[in-house]
């Protein structure tokens, strides 16, 4: 077998480093440098520092992950009656099965993003706003469509109740069958995608719902 390239070595490597060791600052250049394979000068010359080398990795795969997304609700929006399980569904499923069934690399990437979307200081490093925001941004407006009357703030709260359910259920390693016993909450495998995306997006739509349809005066703070 061929081997893959230097630099795509260095971000396979990268990828499944940073999410083990959860984000940019769980691995050193030495660290990277030896998961690759590669001399530190290797790793220097292809991407000059771990902050580049991080964002490159989000870089390679993001933009599949968004499209994913957008292609999912693009289809659940061209049904004559969309609903909001719908919508979830086309958010949750293309994560869920890249999770549990885009092998090593595509479980590391899913287990990144929802590092970086719980890490403080995601804001400033604005990856999440660059790969992602504009695909939330359309899906915000998705579900502000199928409930006219519920305020934009009401649909952005719906959503980023989702996105947290998701991120939880990504990054969940042997919490549930922890807390539950192995046999009651399993590890989840890739036979368990659909059966996953079907449960999630229950839950999230019915959330999503209830968020959407209450009263505009319940969301304001009392006192």
């Amino acid at each position: 077998m061929t081997e893959a390239p230097t630099r795509d070595r260095i971000l396979d490597a990268a990828e499944r480093l940073f999410a083990e060791r959860g984000g940019e600052d769980g691995a050193s250049m030495r660290d990277l440098a030896a998961a690759a394979s590669v001399r530190l000068s290797q790793l220097s010359y292809h991407f000059g520092s771990k902050e580049a080398l991080y964002r490159a990795v989000f870089t390679r795969r993001a933009s599949a992950l968004a499209q994913a997304r957008e292609d999912a609700l693009r289809e659940a929006l061209s049904q004559p009656a969309p609903t909001i399980g719908d919508v979830m569904s086309a958010f949750i499923g293309p994560s869920v099965r890249q999770r549990l069934t885009g092998g090593a690399q595509g479980a590391a990437f899913a287990l990144l993003t929802a590092r970086e979307a719980v890490d403080p200081r995601e804001a400033a490093r604005g990856v999440l706003a660059e790969h992602f925001d504009p695909t939330a941004a359309r899906f915000i407006a998705a579900l502000s469509s199928l409930y006219p009357g519920a305020t934009r703030a009401a649909a952005a709260e719906a959503y980023f109740f989702a996105a947290g359910a998701l991120v939880m259920t990504t990054m969940t390693g042997g919490r549930i069958s922890r807390l539950l016993g192995a046999e009651c909450a399993p590890e989840l495998n890739a036979q368990d995608a659909a059966s996953l995306v079907q449960r999630l997006t229950a839950f999230c739509a019915a959330g999503a719902e209830a968020v959407l349809r209450a009263p505009k005066d319940a969301r304001s703070p009392s006192g």
